[in-house]
This record gives structure tokens, C-alpha cells and sequence, in this order.
């Protein structure tokens, strides 16, 4: 289902016009951009993405009707319409990479294992050399982690680690950082810092069509339990 359509629904539950929720939608298809393949959707398909969607766009939004609609409402609908139900980071992890002797599980595992103890040798020097405060510090590996609060399989990490995540990102910090302790404002590019601290960690920043091309795929990942999901709540509606 495209963005126009899901609008068009936005538009039939909650009144309005279609353009009032097109950027909402928009968003959340954005991962399309990077790769055709209906797998794109493990980058923000899932609960984990609807809270960064609600992040970046804000808890509401103000319909041509003057009705204030929770965008989180309209992106877990978004999320049921095209899968058929509300995922996580963990679902899209495990039907990902399901083989624990794949090769590249083991390499996401190693991956894994670094990152959670802290052990990305030159990791600290790397922050050290952006010079950014502590609180900008935190907020970067923060970013990186959220895929890891809900979900502990090594595949989690290709949520954040990637280069469609550093353009997410962007639009979280804004293009730059302003650098600490600098005796002149510096700044350093926000885009930059992403990069690096994903290729130190993984030794690469792969793409999302890499990701999709090195995964397995399972038939919701292309929303073969919609007409599940859309029977049962007509079977509801009739109860």
C-alpha cells in the first residue's frame, strides 16, 4: 500500500483531508527510498519505529477539521494496514537471520557482544577526537541502542547500523554538533559522526539493499496477514 492510501484511510477514520496525514505515511514508507524490496520495512516497520516516528514528527498532529489526532495512532495503523499487526525490532530480528550457524549471525553476534560491554576498541578515543559533551555523547550511542531495548538477537543491530539510520538521525540532531570545550563555536557534521562510529563498530555502513540481499524473508514481511487482521476486525465490528 502506497502513502496516498493510507492517507486516504487516515482520512475516512479521522475526518479531514488525505494531505493532512501524507507526511505521517510518507515517513514511515521513507525506507522505500533505499530499497525497493518490501524488506525496507524492517527499518521502521515495527513498534520501535512508530516511537521514533512520534520522535521526529511530534505526539500529535491538528487535522483541516481542527481535530487533534495522536500520531501514534496513525502510524500503528499504518503498521497493522501493511503487515497485518504491530511488530517489533525482535520479530523482523528473528525472521531475519533465524540460522544461529549463518555466518553473518555470528559476525552481528561478535558485533553485538562489543557494543553491550563497551569493548569497540578505539571507540572512546573516536568520541574523543569529536570532542562533543557527554550529553551529546550519550545521545548518539543512545540512538544507536534503541533498537536494543526491546530485542537482544545480534540481527537487531542492522536496525540502527546502517546508512539509512545516519539520515534518521540527521533529522533528530539537526545537520551538526557543536564541539565541547572549543575556545570557538565548532561544529562537526552530524552525518559524520554517525558514520564513523557505525563503521568502527561493524567495519562497514552497509545499505539497506546489502541488508535485504544477506537476510531470509518471511511471508508477513510482505503483508500476507493483513487479510487476517482485516477479517477479524470486521468479525469484531459485527459481534
Amino acid at each position: 500500500m502506497k502513502p496516498l492510501q493510507h492517507a486516504q484511510i487516515s482520512q475516512k477514520n479521522y475526518g479531514g483531508k488525505w494531505q493532512d496525514y501524507i507526511e505521517v505515511h510518507n515517513f514511515l514508507d521513507s525506507s522505500k527510498a533505499t530499497c525497493a524490496h518490501f524488506k525496507h520495512r524492517f527499518l521502521l516497520h515495527h513498534a520501535e519505529g512508530i516511537e521514533l516516528g512520534v520522535r521526529i514528527l511530534g505526539e500529535t498532529l491538528t487535522n483541516s477539521e481542527n481535530k487533534i489526532i495522536e500520531t501514534r495512532r496513525l502510524l500503528t495503523d499504518h503498521l497493522i494496514e501493511d503487515v497485518g499487526r504491530i511488530v517489533s525490532v525482535e520479530d523482523w530480528a528473528r525472521d531475519l537471520l533465524p540460522d544461529e550457524n549463518n555466518s553473518f549471525y555470528n559476525l552481528l553476534a561478535k558485533k553485538h557482544r562489543q557494543i553491550e560491554g563497551d569493548e569497540v576498541t578505539g571507540e572512546n578515543e573516536l568520541f574523543g577526537v569529536f570532542n562533543l559533551s557527554e550529553k551529546d555523547r550519550a545521545a548518539v550511542k543512545n540512538f544507536l541502542a534503541f533498537p536494543l531495548e526491546n530485542s537482544t538477537h545480534p540481527a537487531a543491530l542492522l536496525i540502527s547500523h546502517n546508512s539509512f539510520a545516519v539520515f534518521l538521525a540527521e533529522r533528530i540532531f539537526g545537520s551538526a554538533l557543536v564541539k565541547d570545550n572549543a575556545s570557538q563555536k565548532q561544529l562537526i557534521a552530524v552525518r559524520e559522526v554517525f558514520e564513523r562510529v557505525i563503521f568502527l563498530r561493524m567495519k562497514a555502513v552497509y545499505s539497506p539493499a546489502e541488508i535485504v540481499a544477506r537476510t531470509a524473508s518471511q511471508e508477513w514481511m510482505r503483508g500476507a496477514d493483513t487479510g487476517k487482521a482485516q477479517a477479524k476486525k470486521k468479525r469484531l465490528a459485527n459481534d
